[in-house]
């Protein structure tokens, strides 16, 4: 994770992408397209593992409810197939 601070609003506003959850509803996260390359990077085969992965690191940048956080994982997951599952 690059850690850098944006320079504007402007700036900030580009690290947040939106993620459709399971239920329709969408969520802004902060950082979601560095870390699915940092993930990416780590090679790993498995859905669970990936799933683990994504939501820990999404949870340094973003609060995620306890309750939600299956929601998550599904709705991370599905967005990280859709863009590196074919590489």
């Amino acid at each position: 994770m690059t850690g850098e601070k944006p320079c504007c609003p402007a700036a900030a506003a580009k690290m947040i992408k939106k993620l459709a959850l399971p239920d329709g509803s969408q969520v802004g996260i902060v950082n979601m397209e560095s870390i699915f390359k940092e993930v990416a990077d780590l090679k790993l085969a498995d859905n669970e593992a990936i799933k683990k992965e994504l939501l820990k690191r999404v949870k340094i940048y973003n609060y995620v409810a306890p309750s939600a956080e299956a929601d998550y994982s599904k709705a991370l997951l599905k967005e990280y197939k859709r863009q590196y599952g074919k590489r």
